[in-house]
């Protein structure tokens, strides 16, 4: 039944990032449609972020409460009502408003799929099964682009987001018919109907572990890689088309080998982080020292694009840089859910939802930098690309060198055993 449960997973991940990377790739015909800016296409990439963390935080909360199933079925069945909105849109204020409630209900996804999954893998299997399900992000994102690319240009972008949203009714049918919430839960379901909610643990044993420098390093540490990942939705199409000088079916075909080589890189990082935890069961050594060395060197090869601009060299970049800053998103659910036991929705949503501020910040950011560059588009993508660099070496360079996860995970447990006692 794992294996039911990571396909579920995986196929509404790969929903979710098609659903996010649509007005990426349509971005072009989108600015002419409605006469928008850089800066003005900056501020319709960052509203899908402005509401996107707390949404995550509250949503993959309720998760713990009232179930993964029920919270995962609300938000695939809101991506189709709401994509379905893409019809009435005529502006930039109707774009915007589409982008934040979109944002809003996939906000959660990532955390309570992610918990989900958790529940039913063991720690040595955690990695490659977070790997094969944040895969489907690839997939979405990526792998689809000349299918998504093909479909904008033919169909339109509008009733692309139509023809997602139809793939989510049947998602959402079928997971209402086959889904399940634990391996325990299955049991108990079966016997009282009931799913059990989340165990109480007191805020004064949560705040501690969110105010840690483990938390904090890894939240950090994310939020780099989150830069990138929202640089990518927005602007990779633009920076392709207008700065590479690719055509659109060229600038597809890119996109789909930087997700299949980038989503196989992932998945054997994954595997050889998890082959070290099976044999030397340290969180630093497997987690740490490779999500954290892989970042770091993301971003190093970055900055080289700044330099070699040859649109092979760019492919090779981005296919080695995108897997190793996914490294990260596959690694730290598996440090975070260690350190506050039986609730893991909730760490997992509030790491995900400050990682998820890049998404607001970032896409203002580099829209307002290639903007200040005038007609020399290169140049304001490379100060761009530059930022994201930078980021991900500071940032990841602190979370190789200062987070020790082992020295903390389990103490949550060990006070619950004590008030037990008590």
């Amino acid at each position: 039944m794992r294996w039911v449960i990571l396909a579920f997973a995986f196929f509404g991940t790969v929903l979710n990032f098609a659903d996010k990377s649509v007005a990426g790739y349509a971005a072009i015909p989108i600015m002419k449609e409605f006469s928008l800016n850089f800066t003005q296409w900056g501020l319709v990439g960052s509203s899908f972020f402005w509401f996107f963390a707390i949404a995550g935080v509250v949503g993959a909360s309720l998760s713990d409460r009232f179930g993964a199933k029920k919270i995962m079925a609300i938000m695939v069945i809101s991506w189709t009502i709401i994509q379905s909105g893409s019809y009435l849109v005529s502006g930039l204020t109707g774009l915007v408003l589409m982008r934040v409630l979109l944002g809003i209900f996939e906000g959660p996804y990532f955390a309570t799929a992610a918990n989900l999954v958790t529940k039913w893998f063991p720690p040595e299997r955690r990695g490659i099964a977070i790997a094969l399900m944040n895969s489907g992000g690839t997939i979405g994102g990526l792998v689809m682009a000349p299918i998504l690319v093909s479909s904008i240009s033919e169909m339109g972008w509008r009733n692309t987001y139509g023809a997602l949203g139809l793939v989510g009714i049947v998602w959402f049918v079928l997971w209402l018919w086959l889904g399940k919430e634990s391996p325990k839960q299955e049991t108990e379901t079966l016997i009282s109907g009931v799913t059990k909610p989340a165990s109480k643990i007191g805020w004064s044993n949560i705040y501690p572990v969110l105010l840690s420098r483990t938390f904090i390093l890894v939240c950090l540490a994310t939020f780099a890689s989150y830069w990138f990942l929202a640089w990518m939705q927005t602007f990779l199409a633009a920076y392709f088309v207008q700065a590479i000088k690719l055509t659109p079916k060229e600038m597809g075909n890119y996109a789909s080998i930087i997700g299949v080589t980038s989503a196989t890189l992932t998945l054997l990082f994954a595997m050889f982080s998890d082959s070290i935890y099976k044999k030397s069961q340290s969180i630093r050594k497997s987690r740490v020292f490779v999500g954290g060395g892989a970042v770091t060197l993301a971003g190093l090869l970055f900055f080289s694009m700044t330099i070699f601009h040859h649109p092979m060299y760019v492919l090779f970049v981005m296919c080695v840089g995108k897997a190793l800053a996914y490294v990260m998103f596959v690694l730290w659910p598996a440090i975070a859910a260690n350190l506050l036991p039986g609730r893991g929705g909730l760490i997992l949503g509030i790491g995900t939802g400050f990682a998820q501020l890049a998404g607001i910040i970032g896409p203002l950011v580099t829209g307002a930098i290639v903007q200040s560059a005038g007609d020399n588009v290169i140049l304001g993508f490379d100060y761009s690309i530059l930022s994201i660099g930078t980021l991900m070496v500071l940032f990841g360079l602190a979370f190789l060198l200062f987070c020790k996860p082992d020295m903390q995970a389990g103490g949550l447990a060990n006070l619950r055993k004590n008030e037990s006692v008590s």
